[in-house]
């Protein structure tokens, strides 16, 4: 599972400025840091104290989504670390809960600086997608002041404008603090993560991860004044601080990795790509379906040239009646007629649940799937992952329809794949994995004695993932809970083969999956002379994500998302996107508008 909310510990040590592979290497490494992460125990230790000088604290989605969550005893740690010469550096989320508690951690610091939006703030509610413009002649005087893409930020209200190292208008989106002889620098997540939208973005980082490592440039930035009681009395819809006491060391198997990792092996296997997406690469349209809009949709994917049109099916219409069989076979007989590959297209997050069909009129309806349970024992509205009946009444039933549209026989290149739409079940899944048979496979899957293994499995659902998280079993856990997803999704890939050979199977979400379930269904859907087809709206660098992603057992093909907001393009923006479709990536997607002048010049960029 990815921890939504962790700490990436950062100790001082030799510049590696070889290493710029991931955020918190750009941000770090070329700085002088050597960066630790310990991702599945995310709290911070009595230890810490005495091994680290910078904690970077990264808030979480709660209660927007289950996610781990700053507690009293990280609380008390930060309040230490401050005192002890050390750097805070706190990265606020989308999560209100996080946001709230470093609000009020700031306040009783007397730092001077408010995150806004926050709940019953009477703030912006949304962050807003903005730039950021170094101040010039700032504490910060050596990061430029060229404008650099700082992703969805909230404005930072502070006292004094010297606390200012970034802006947004006349509004701060990074400011600091000194407190005692420490120093807070508080930030978004959004904006450590862009560092992939311009070099300005990754300069700006660098040279602020440089400025804390000298305390003699501080001199200029506001002291705190005014410190006043911590208050942590949380009012719904906020989840109540756990009451959790700083241990002295992490546990034995959660201990850091040392950051970057390194990339896999260049002596990667290689994947076959089917023969159109070899000679044309993938040009993708990812729309809604409606029969009434199909004539539409395949005038702008001619006049584009895309090869590949890809429709979500609304889960009301993913059965097995005759009237939807008409459906379909309108569908195939108009599609026959062009040379669209077609990806029939479901949402993970409403897969549809069929009723289970029994012999005899006696016989009562089989139950359904349970529902998946999160980390703080909550019911989440989506099935339990590893549930049988899941597998057997949702996943099964769905892709063996989806496979025959358009009739029993259509033509060969008509259907050629599924594409499942992991959006908002990668939320909540990622923050789950706790319903009964999640956890009896996940406890198996530990190697513990029977005497353990069955005092284990009495534990209510609110007890599972505290006792996991203290053991340091977590990591364990969740890697036996991808393996099984990967183990059945092999089998019903396999099944589904089995009715249309030459089948393939995409993907599309927002961010790039990291939740136990999408990840084994990627992994179990995907081969060598099969990968499967990646369509994410925001992905890491496409050639590094393929390579990790392949170390994990998952083969894909990745296009690269297309937004065009103007209908005319400069040529030298012309070969830029040409060469990052089809060198970096095996084409591109695109989704939204179908205008006939944004089709023209897609038809362009592609010659």
């Amino acid at each position: 599972m990815r921890s939504l909310w962790a700490i990436l510990l950062l100790l001082t040590a030799a510049c590696q400025p070889e290493a710029r592979r991931m955020l918190v290497v750009d941000y770090a490494l070329d700085a002088g840091y050597s960066v630790e992460y310990r991702r599945f125990y995310p709290h911070l230790t009595r230890a810490d104290l005495g091994r680290y000088r910078t904690v970077l604290v990264l808030g979480g989605r709660e209660p927007q989504a289950a996610t781990a969550a700053l507690t009293i005893g990280d609380v008390a740690i930060l309040n230490e670390w401050i005192r002890r010469d050390g750097v805070v550096v706190l990265a606020y989320a989308d999560g209100g809960n996080d946001r709230w508690v470093m609000n009020q951690w700031l306040a009783a610091q007397g730092a001077g600086i408010t995150i806004g939006g926050e709940p019953g703030a009477g703030g912006p509610g949304e962050a807003q997608l903005i730039d950021a413009t170094p101040l010039p002649h700032s504490a910060l005087d050596n990061a430029g002041v060229t404008p650099f893409p700082a992703g969805h930020n909230r404005p930072l209200r502070v006292r004094d404008r010297n606390q200012m190292l970034a802006r947004a208008g006349s509004g701060a989106l990074v400011a600091a603090s000194r407190v005692h002889d420490g120093l807070i620098v508080v930030t978004s997540r959004e904006l450590l993560g862009a560092t992939h939208a311009a070099s300005e973005t990754r300069d700006f980082l660098v040279a602020l991860a440089r400025w804390t490592r000298r305390p003699a440039e501080w001199a200029s930035v506001g002291e705190a004044v005014h410190p006043a009681p911590l208050r942590l009395a949380v009012q719904p819809p906020l989840r109540r601080l756990a009451v959790h006491a700083p241990p002295l060391l992490p546990p034995r198997d959660a201990g850091p990795s040392v950051l970057p990792q390194p990339l896999p092996s260049r002596d990667s296997v290689a994947v076959t790509p089917p023969s159109w997406i070899a000679r044309q690469g993938m040009r993708v349209l990812w729309s809604r379906f409606t029969l009434a809009a199909l004539d539409s949709l395949l005038g702008f994917v001619e006049a584009a040239a895309l090869n590949t049109l890809a429709t979500t099916i609304p889960s009301v219409a993913i059965v097995d009646t005759l009237s939807t069989r008409n459906l379909w076979k309108i569908t195939a007989d108009r599609l026959q007629a062009t040379t669209v590959r077609w990806f029939p297209a479901v949402s993970l997050a409403t897969f549809p649940i069929m009723e289970e069909r029994r012999s005899g009129t006696s016989a009562l309806p089989a139950p359904g799937p349970a529902d998946e349970v999160n980390l703080h024992g909550d019911l989440v509205p989506i099935p339990c992952g590893l549930d049988s009946a899941y597998w057997r009444n949702g996943l099964r039933p769905v892709y063996r329809i989806l496979a025959r549209l358009g009739g029993p026989r259509p033509a060969p290149d008509v259907i050629a794949g599924m594409a499942l739409d992991l959006d908002s079940a990668m939320t909540l899944y990622g923050g789950s994995g706790f319903c009964d048979s999640d956890y009896r496979v996940g406890l198996t899957a530990l190697g513990l004695d029977r005497e353990e293994l069955d005092r284990l499995l009495t534990l209510p659902p609110p007890e599972r993932y505290d006792t996991l998280l203290e053991r340091g079993w977590l990591g364990k856990y969740f890697a036996a809970l991808e393996n099984s997803v990967a183990e059945r999704a092999i089998a019903l890939r396999a099944e589904v083969r089995r009715l249309k050979p030459d089948l393939r199977f995409a993907f599309h979400a927002s961010e790039t999956p990291t939740d136990w379930f999408s990840l084994g269904l990627l992994r179990g859907f995907s081969s060598p002379d099969a990968p499967v087809l990646l369509w994410f709206r925001e992905a890491d660098n496409p050639r590094v994500l393929l390579r990790r992603f392949q170390a994990r057992g998952i083969y894909a093909l990745s296009a690269l998302r297309l937004q065009l907001t103007r209908t005319s393009l400069a040529p030298s923006e012309v070969g830029h996107l040409r060469a990052a479709a089809f060198s970096a990536e095996t084409g591109f997607w695109l989704e939204g508008a179908t205008t006939d002048s944004l089709g023209r010049a897609i038809r362009r960029f592609i010659k």
